[in-house]
């Protein structure tokens, strides 16, 4: 899901932003974006962000308008040799400099990154506000996906119920012509009556020789049983929502199970209705999977 949160704060006199923002990735991606002077919150901060999250693209930054100040250190050491070079050199026991030309001694002053750790519950803080107002923004996005994937599962499984009596009607058909075909060809078989068992026997070998291959596509041709999971896989799904907890991926496996059987059924059917129902199920199928991949 996507989602976006800020926190603004001051530190040192420097106005510090922290976004947090959050897109859409089948597993749990974090990315952080910090001034080196703020490396050392790096760990910290994935570590919070790992505890809080298990699916998405995170991405947390730390920026300020202008550059985080620094500690100006002298090097006292450079002083103290440079002052005794002079005094040895000009024979005087003291020796008073000018700060401009002490300020041209190279190495005299150094920069040095600040110690910020003694924010770090200001960072903590700023940091969980900025993830809570886009975990905030997440949660809005989920119910909207959710009622979108609820509608889905409800119009796929109107389609499913008539597929299956469309399915149960062409079936039927099917056996009924079969069957009558069998019954003409087993009694036109002579013009007189079957006397004994071992005659009748007979000729329904025959039949079943010339029919065996018509019979067994029928059955073949029987998608009763992938319609049925379909209606277990949608009904599996609804109560997954009802749940309300994180089951992106459960979804998404219960998305491959239904494009799975979808296409058997489509592959079985010999019926122009069914396989334009056949499509419509997969369309839909591949927009509910659009909106899984929102959810958490």
């Amino acid at each position: 899901m996507t989602g976006y949160g800020e926190s603004h704060f001051s530190a040192e006199g420097v106005q510090i932003v922290c976004a947090a923002r959050s897109l859409n990735n089948r597993f749990l991606d974090v990315e952080l974006n910090f001034p080196n002077e703020l490396a050392w919150f790096r760990a910290h901060s994935e570590e919070i962000i790992r505890k809080r999250f298990k699916r998405g693209r995170i991405e947390v930054s730390f920026q300020s308008a202008t550059p985080l100040p620094v500690d100006i250190v002298f090097n006292n050491d450079v002083i103290i040799q440079f002052e005794r070079f002079l005094s040895q050199r000009l024979g005087k026991k003291k020796i008073s400099l000018d700060v401009r030309e002490l300020l041209q001694i190279p190495g005299i002053a150094e920069q040095r990154v600040k110690n910020w750790r003694s924010y770090q519950s200001k960072f903590d803080f700023h940091l969980m506000r900025a993830l809570i107002k886009m975990q905030r923004a997440r949660s809005a996005e989920g119910k909207r996906t959710t009622r979108a994937c609820l509608t889905h599962l409800r119009y796929l499984t109107r389609v499913q119920r008539q597929i299956g009596v469309l399915h149960a009607q062409s079936l039927r058909k099917k056996i009924l012509g079969l069957r009558q075909r069998i019954y003409a060809d087993f009694f036109a078989t002579s013009n007189e009556p079957l006397r004994n068992e071992r005659e009748k026997m007979h000729v329904a070998r025959m039949i079943w020789n010339e029919k065996k291959d018509e019979i067994v596509r029928s059955v073949h041709n029987d998608a009763s049983e992938e319609i049925s999971r379909i209606g277990m896989h949608i009904a599996r799904m609804l109560e997954l929502f009802k749940k309300g907890e994180s089951a992106g991926r459960e979804l998404e496996f219960f998305l491959q199970e239904l494009q799975r059987e979808t296409n058997t059924i489509a592959a079985k059917a010999q019926d122009a209705d069914i396989n334009g129902l056949t499509i419509i199920m997969k369309t839909e199928i591949e927009r509910l999977r659009e909106q899984v991949r929102n959810l958490e």
